[in-house]
């Protein structure tokens, strides 16, 4: 097994730029093979906007692991029964959208860890995450892994997040901090409008926020200039890609370019 190596976690330490490449729609395993050709760091199965299922998830991480590209997913929720579910199937780390109050962040830190330090159940062998003979010797090094090394990113996107960024940052435990630029602009009372000062300035505010608290920041983000923009302002994790996104495009200038070819001269 070559996943759950904590290289994921450690990439985050070192601050390195992380492209993720987010799955919103392909069932198919290409779609994992094309992110890990075509050289990004991360794949992002997503639970909270798509009708992807549990066993989808778990065939897409399954293939991640065995090209050796980390993977993490957006979980659906915050509850015991999604997050339990989406670390057993052994991701190397999840994502929790809509956080609001530093008790949302403490909640996530209970609900992803072993005891002593939270309340995660242990599947054995009847998950991926206790199944993998080798992967770890004992039981008590699975426990360890998972306390250390599994990464945990929350989405800063709600009026309550900006209102509670220190509480939430705060938090021990956590290690990326992601901007969903529509919702976050949906709070702010300016929908869609990403070059709005109110919104540039909560943006920074929020890097400023996590290089305090040594947490990891990244924004939704995919366009190559304002990728460049942020980066030069300090974020380091970014959602570069989406499957159904990059295929419509590339099939709408496709088409468009094969129909200026065909116009009469």
């Amino acid at each position: 097994m070559k996943g759950c190596t904590g290289k994921l976690k450690q990439r985050v330490r070192n601050r390195d730029i992380l492209m993720h490449g987010c799955v919103m729609d392909s069932r198919s395993g290409a779609v994992i093979e094309m992110y890990h050709a075509t050289g990004f760091d991360v794949v992002l199965l997503d639970r909270e906007h798509t009708a992807l299922n549990s066993e989808t998830i778990r065939e897409h991480i399954r293939l991640a692991r065995a090209l050796d590209i980390p993977c993490m997913v957006r979980a659906a929720e915050l509850s015991y029964a999604e997050i339990n579910r989406v670390m057993d199937q052994a991701p190397d780390g999840l994502y929790v959208p809509r956080i609001r109050t530093r008790q949302d962040v403490e909640e996530i830190i209970r609900l992803a860890k072993f005891p002593p330090r939270g309340v995660k159940g242990f599947g054995a062998s009847t998950c991926p995450a206790g199944k993998y003979l080798g992967w770890q010797p004992d039981m008590r090094k699975q426990l360890d892994f998972f306390n250390d090394d599994f990464v945990i990113g929350i989405q800063i996107e709600t009026k309550e997040a900006l209102e509670n960024l220190d509480e939430i940052l705060s938090v021990s435990g956590i290690d990326i901090a992601v901007i969903g630029n529509d919702d976050l602009t949906l709070g702010l009372g300016i929908p869609g409008q990403f070059d709005h000062p109110d919104y540039l300035a909560e943006v920074r505010r929020v890097i400023a926020a996590c290089q305090r608290y040594g947490v990891l920041p990244g924004i939704a983000c995919g366009d190559p200039v304002k990728v460049r923009f942020w980066k030069d302002q300090g974020m380091r994790a970014f959602w570069a890609a989406s499957d159904v996104v990059s295929m419509w495009t590339h099939t709408k200038n496709a088409i468009e370019a094969i129909r200026r070819q065909l116009e009469p001269l």
